[in-house]
């Protein structure tokens, strides 16, 4: 199967490659959108993460320096990594989360079939 290329909301590209039956991308989502538009807003300070609390949904950058996006991605927190959807134990899991569309958060189940490939 030939890799193939993910497009997200802000039209940034993400490789593919196949292990065993599953299909992951080879890079870090680096998105700044969630799929339907909707922004993630990005949050530089401790007291501004602290002010999220468990529902706000934020994404910062490592060491909250923009260049470290090109190799880390972003990096999300839950709500936002979620986008309001439940954990799912399914295989897939059916979680559309931040994902671009047709892509979804790997569930538990997802992650042990990698592993044990």
């Amino acid at each position: 199967m030939p890799a193939i290329r993910v497009t997200d909301f802000d039209g940034n590209f993400y490789n593919t490659v196949k292990i065993g039956k599953q299909v992951w991308m080879r890079e870090n989502l680096k998105t700044t959108h969630f799929s339907d538009g909707n922004v993630i807003p990005l949050v530089e300070g401790q007291t501004e993460w602290d002010a999220q609390g468990s529902g706000g949904k934020a994404y910062c950058y490592y060491s909250n320096d923009t260049s470290n996006m090109v190799i880390y991605g972003a990096l999300y927190n839950w709500a936002a990594a979620m986008n309001g959807a439940g954990s799912s134990v399914a295989n897939p899991s059916g979680v559309l989360g931040v994902c671009p569309g047709g892509w979804h958060i790997p569930s538990d189940e997802e992650w042990k079939e990698l592993e044990m490939f």
